[in-house]
């Protein structure tokens, strides 16, 4: 049965945040900016562009885990077992909740085509703060904990591991909730790590509740030069419609090198469909995405796609690179890209670092928005 409530929670699905998922997972609407001196480019030139916008993918990546900030996450994550499921009477408190999974939104976000690459947005972003108040401190045979400060939750820890003294400060604080039909939903928290006295990585994440129906939230992210933001927003309060929105970027020393914006909008038709429209713009050092899906959800299963979707390639600067379009191979639909003179070339083969985010993306869309 097709209900608000299924398509809610579809919207609200979480993933493990790994770095190749950044990909076109936000969607909103943009407005075509026509300029005088744009033109459609050759494929030398299309090919130089896509080139170009690899390449600071890769350099990317390999300036985010140099960084003080990712590395400690990192390690936290990954190699130090968590002090907060020490306590026995945690345990129920750390199962996430359904709102959780919205307060944990900027994990299914973050960057790059690398899966050695990995933020670990789980172990910032706790409900159960009033649960592990205090200091949790490092020690060879494990963690110990002090009841002091009330309001704040800190971790102490060595980095390196071979590092002599705890080095390492983290601290959780201005933690907020809020009560949702009898139940506690977080609305804001920060995080700041300090190593050796230096703060190399912070968060805050704020959201604004209604109901169970209407939310927005919003996190940002520093670590470096890095700063990422994420913004998100739904509605389901209007009878037979659902209303989501998405702002996304990642900059670096202030310019913007990855961004996203989306605007979905599901209309239910009926018990057993709803009208679907999704619009996008992805922006990739030089490269924007341009994505437009309008389709019932009884096509999306046995339409082509072709039909149902529209994704072109653009400069920043207004020059079309070319479109790309689905060509059926054997029982699936593949991703190929066209340049403005007619060619077509397989999109994992000419830019195989964003082709698994399109597919990737076209496939996760679709389940996410069709109901059986």
């Amino acid at each position: 049965m097709f209900n608000l409530i299924t398509i809610k929670f579809k919207a609200m699905k979480m993933k493990r945040f790994t770095l190749f998922a950044l990909f076109l997972a936000g969607m909103v609407s943009f407005v075509a900016c026509e300029k005088d001196d744009t033109k459609d480019l050759n494929k030398d030139e299309a090919q130089q562009q896509i080139t170009n916008a690899e390449q600071e993918l890769l350099t990317k990546s390999g300036e985010i885990v140099a960084t003080d900030g990712y590395k400690v996450q990192e390690y936290f994550a990954t190699q130090l077992p968590s002090p907060f499921y020490v306590k026995s009477d945690v345990s129920k408190s750390v199962v996430p909740s359904r709102f959780q999974k919205a307060y944990e939104l900027t994990r299914q976000n973050l960057l790059l085509e690398n899966p050695e690459i990995e933020f670990h947005f789980d172990y910032f972003l706790i409900e159960f703060f009033n649960d592990v108040k205090g200091t949790w401190t490092w020690a060879p045979d494990g963690w110990t904990h002090e009841s002091t400060p009330t309001d704040k939750v800190i971790v102490k820890f060595p980095y390196p591991a071979t590092n002599a003294t705890n080095n390492v400060t983290i601290t959780y604080y201005d933690f907020t909730t809020t009560l949702v039909y009898g139940e506690t939903v977080p609305t804001g928290i920060k995080v700041k790590i300090e190593k050796d006295g230096n703060q190399v990585f912070s968060m805050v994440y704020s959201a604004t509740i209604a109901n169970m129906m209407k939310y927005s939230t919003k996190v940002t992210v520093t670590f470096g030069p890095f700063e990422i933001s994420n913004e998100e927003s739904f509605d389901a309060s209007v009878n037979n419609k659902v209303l989501y929105s998405k702002n996304f970027t990642f900059k670096k020393d202030g310019k913007l090198f990855y961004s996203e914006d989306a605007d979905l909008t599901i209309t239910v038709v009926s018990e057993q469909s709803a009208d679907i429209l999704i619009t996008a713009k992805q922006i990739i050092g030089n490269l924007e995405f341009r994505l437009k899906i309008e389709a019932n959800t009884n096509e999306l299963e046995t339409g082509n796609p072709n039909d149902l979707a529209s994704l072109s390639l653009y400069t920043t600067s207004g020059d079309k690179v070319g479109d790309f379009v689905w060509v059926l191979e054997g029982e699936d639909w593949v991703l190929y890209f066209k340049f403005n003179n007619g060619e077509q070339v397989k999109a994992e083969t000419l830019m195989p670092l964003v082709a698994e985010r399109f597919s990737s993306f076209i496939d996760d869309l679709f389940s996410n928005i069709y109901v059986k």
